[in-house]
């Protein structure tokens, strides 16, 4: 294959095969066109590697972000519960045993029981209880001002044990007062048949 000592170019890359010098300069003008557009249209790597590095750096700052969030919502909670727990100890105790006896409650079926009897005499263990108001202290009470109606755990222990427990979360002793329910109810029986006694006792004497 043949060159051109002024163009250098192959004679096939020639326009129109005329050899002039000016054919030469066309041809490379137009080979330095392709080069051009070919550059224009590859990847710009400086670029990417600029986006790339956005991208990490948004990452970084998104992670930074989501970490600080989750630790401050561990804080907001951690705070929650030992506000809950400062406050509402009290309710928590009074909690507890309403949780229990509504669990109690859920398990009224017969088929759930066994060695059931009769109470005899409510009246008895109902008069050894003994009623108090009390105001909760300000660290088990968001409302130490108000006033309750209950009782003592360690004397109402005493006389109903099976209905008092020992919750070892909160390191208190705790009740659960839906087992009065049954011997008022029972209280409530015996008083009546001893009124209707009483006024048939009446009766008969006015006779």
């Amino acid at each position: 294959m043949a060159f051109r000592k002024a163009g250098f170019e192959p004679i096939s890359l020639r326009s129109g095969g005329v050899g002039s010098n000016a054919g030469d300069a066309a041809d490379a003008v137009s080979v330095g066109d392709t080069f051009g557009t070919i550059r224009d249209d590859s990847p710009k790597f400086g670029d990417i590697a600029d986006t790339a590095m956005q991208v990490e750096s948004a990452e970084k700052i998104a992670t930074e972000r989501a970490k600080a969030d989750i630790k401050i919502s561990e804080n907001n909670l951690e705070a929650t519960q030992a506000q809950a727990s400062a406050t509402s100890s009290a309710g928590t105790m009074s909690g507890l045993g309403q949780i229990a006896g509504a669990a109690i409650g859920l398990l009224s079926d017969e088929e759930t029981k066994h060695t059931i009897d009769t109470i005899d005499d409510a009246l008895e263990t109902l008069r050894n209880l003994r009623p108090v108001t009390f105001f909760y202290k300000e660290e088990y009470s968001a409302s130490p001002e108000r006033m309750h109606h209950g009782f003592i755990a360690q004397e109402f222990q005493k006389e109903m044990p099976d209905a008092t427990y020992y919750d070892e979360s909160i390191g208190k002793l705790c009740i659960d007062t839906t087992d009065l329910i049954g011997l008022l109810v029972r209280a409530n029986q015996q008083l009546e048949t001893r009124l209707t006694r009483l006024e048939a006792k009446q009766a008969l004497a006015a006779v």
